[in-house]
């Protein structure tokens, strides 16, 4: 952190904190001096950087490489309609700058990836992590391990959420994500939000959880122990802890894999000719997804589909009299776990069933 004296504006806006036990000028300055990289605007990191920048974080940089959509207001809380289509950095750093006059913030509209990590990570006293997938989070883990920075680890689904602190680095064995969970599981093995639905106000409350350990660690207070776990669930409203060991046996991460599974920008060839034959009427496409999913994301609006949500389907027959008439169906979910069980369980019906791979999330 490099020093520098608190203005006046902000000793003023930030008086009532000053006035906490244990938090005076000496710990107002070190979150004055901070530089803070979050990852994500998104569910967990517009509650967190609207927390750190209300507190008095003086640098935030944040990265993400997505637009405001209408769907995402209900938990990222920095955006209103009227931000809709817009670059989301680009609007996260408007509201920090209102929240926090003489806030420095870093917009980078794109997305992490090995090749940019260490770089972005170099000179930060911490990392928030706010991403919302395995590919991103160990990317994340990995690189601040390499750079030795402190990672604020944090996730969130449904009425649940994690929080804790990493901190471990090739010259330090500390506590690290790996140690909790060694390999990085596959990107179906755990539904996402936009499958298994989140509750906006938990994400409020995970990532506030997330800020306050980051400036609760930042200002040098008691009681942010490294590889301390907060687990909350909101109903019933419980919050456990639980200590994570550090594994003895695990070599520390050195250097940053080529690949972490991250989804590219296009759409490949077999998947291309699949959505081609839906437009052309040659294939008929079956989404079996639950309604609420539609809102999110669909096929082009050129390759129409007929819906069938499986939580309707009441028995095989009556999957058997929807599917009469056809020759060939392109059935699809979010991820393609769900359409691969589909055709699985129901290939013997006697009509082409075909799982469109990576599902939506693949077209978007």
């Amino acid at each position: 952190m490099v020093e520098t004296q608190l203005p006046e504006a902000e000793l003023h806006r930030t008086a009532r904190q000053l006035a906490l036990p244990g938090f005076g000028l000496k710990q107002q300055k070190r979150l004055h001096n901070a530089h803070v990289l979050v990852i994500g605007a998104g569910g967990l990191g517009c509650p967190a950087m609207q927390s750190l920048a209300s507190a008095g974080v003086g640098t935030i940089s944040v990265i993400d490489d997505d637009t405001v959509d209408l769907s995402n207001i209900h938990r990222q809380i920095l955006f209103g309609a009227s931000d809709v289509g817009r670059v989301k950095v680009e609007v996260a750093r408007e509201r920090l700058e209102e929240l926090q006059p003489g806030i420095t913030v870093h917009a980078i509209n794109d997305r992490l990836r090995p090749d940019n990590a260490l770089e972005l990570f170099k000179g930060v006293d911490l990392v928030l992590d706010g991403s919302d997938s395995f590919t991103t989070k160990y990317l994340v883990a990995d690189a601040a391990e390499i750079t030795g920075t402190p990672l604020m680890w944090g996730t969130v689904l449904r009425f649940h959420g994690d929080v804790a602190l990493f901190n471990s680095s090739p010259g330090h064995r500390g506590v690290g994500l790996r140690d909790l969970f060694p390999a990085q599981p596959d990107a179906d093995s755990v539904p996402d939000c936009a499958t298994a639905g989140v509750l906006g106000a938990t994400t409020a409350v995970v990532g506030s959880l997330m800020a306050t350990q980051t400036i609760a660690f930042l200002a040098g207070l008691d009681g942010v122990e490294p590889g301390r776990m907060l687990s909350y669930d909101a109903l019933p409203a419980t919050m456990r802890s639980f200590q994570i060991a550090a594994d003895p046996d695990r070599e520390l991460v050195t250097k940053l894999q080529p690949d972490y599974g991250a989804p590219t920008c296009s759409i490949d060839s077999a998947t291309q000719s699949l959505i081609d034959d839906v437009r052309a009427g040659n294939l008929t496409a079956l989404d079996i997804r639950e309604p609420h999913e539609i809102l999110v994301a669909d096929l082009p609006a050129d390759a129409p589909s007929v819906k069938l949500p499986l939580s309707t389907i009441s028995s095989e027959q009556a999957v058997a009299d929807m599917l009469t008439g056809h020759d060939r169906m392109l059935v699809y979910c979010a991820s393609g776990k769900r359409s691969a069980d589909f055709v699985e369980r129901y290939r013997h019906l006697g009509v082409e069933l075909i799982s469109l791979p990576g599902g939506v999330s693949s077209l978007n």
